[in-house]
C-alpha cells in the first residue's frame, strides 16, 4: 500500500486511520496490514517511509487515492480482482445500454 500527503512519514506516526505506517513502524500486524512482507524487504523502515518521491510519482498516487483504485501492475490488480470477485480497473463510464429488439 502506498500512502501520500505525508501520512506515512515517520514524524506523523501514520496519523491517518488508513495509513499502514503505524503498523510498519511498530513492526506489528494490525487489522488491515501484515508487516512481514515489508520487514523482510526493508531494514530501515523509518528511512524508507521518509523517502521523497518526485512530482510525477506523487501525481499518480494522488490520482489513485482520489479514485480509490489500487495502484500496481496489471498482474497485481488482476489478482486483487480475482480475490475480491469484482472489477477494480477503470471501465467504460455510464450504464450498460439496452439491447435492441433484434439483438440476442
Amino acid at each position: 500500500m502506498i500512502e501520500t500527503e505525508g501520512a506515512c512519514r515517520p514524524e506523523s506516526g501514520g496519523a491517518h486511520a488508513w495509513s499502514s505506517a503505524r503498523a510498519h513502524l511498530a513492526g506489528r500486524d494490525d487489522v488491515l496490514v501484515r508487516v512481514q512482507p515489508m520487514l523482510g524487504e526493508v531494514g530501515d523502515r523509518p528511512g524508507y517511509l521518509a523517502l521523497d518521491i518526485d512530482e510525477a510519482e506523487a501525481a499518480v498516487m494522488r490520482r489513485h487515492e482520489w479514485t480509490g483504485r489500487p495502484l500496481g501492475s496489471a498482474a497485481f490488480i488482476a489478482g486483487l480482482e480475482s480475490q475480491l470477485g469484482r472489477f477494480l480497473r477503470k471501465r467504460k463510464p455510464g450504464r450498460k445500454g439496452k439491447k435492441k429488439a433484434n439483438e440476442v
